[in-house]
């Protein structure tokens, strides 16, 4: 007698098909809490204020400030005769910002006949001006002023420096000279001593005799 136990076992096939659906049920899942981390990403990035955007910092709108830059860089390598007619044809350019700023350049440059004091008071003048193109130039007209300041100061310094020695040489001068003097003086009086005549000299009295000692006994 046979006995059939095909009933008390599932079948193979029912069981893969409940394995491959739990499989897609939990890729289904997984691939539901990726998109939906990239969803808050994505609104956490949206919610993010936007970076201010820098301007350049010589746009087309700083042509007076391009200008001067150029101009500095002409004058730069001029000697003194070239810097003189530069100035000269400078001269009636009148008060306008750009011309101020190439004049108080001119006045500063370290081969002409530094101004600083005059080149100071153009770049103030550009700084307390309300024009556009003032506005535009009063970053450089400040840089340039806070270098004349220092310019200033090492020159005074160096001046009070120059003076210091100039006395302590004139001090080591007036030394010298008085010690040369006394040594004059020294050698005046040597001169006058070696040329005085000699003291005679005085005469040993002679010693007594014996009689004479014993006569005065």
């Amino acid at each position: 007698m046979s006995v059939d136990f095909t009933h008390d076992r599932p079948p193979v096939c029912s069981a893969a098909s409940r394995y491959e659906r739990r499989a897609v049920a939990g890729l289904a899942l997984a691939l539901a809490a990726v998109l939906s981390g990239c969803a808050n990403v994505r609104s956490a990035t949206a919610e993010l204020p936007a970076l201010p955007q820098m301007p350049p910092l010589l746009s087309n709108a700083n042509t007076p400030v391009r200008n001067a830059l150029a101009y500095h860089e002409t004058i730069r390598g001029l000697n003194t005769a070239e810097l003189a007619r530069e100035r000269s044809a400078l001269s009636g350019a009148g008060n306008a910002p750009l011309a101020q700023m190439k004049q108080a350049m001119l006045l500063s440059h370290p081969q002409g006949n530094n101004n600083l004091q005059r080149a100071q008071s153009l770049l103030e003048a550009i700084n307390g001006s309300e024009k556009a193109d003032a506005v535009a130039l009063q970053p450089l007209a400040r840089l340039l002023a806070e270098q004349l300041q220092e310019r200033v100061r090492l020159e005074n310094t160096a001046e009070r420096l120059t003076q210091q020695l100039e006395r302590t040489g004139q001090q080591l001068k007036d030394a010298q000279k008085q010690s040369d003097q006394l040594q004059e003086k020294l050698d005046a009086l040597t001169e006058i001593e070696r040329t005085l005549p000699a003291r005679p000299s005085t005469p040993t009295p002679p010693l007594p005799s014996s009689r004479e000692r014993r006569n005065d006994k």
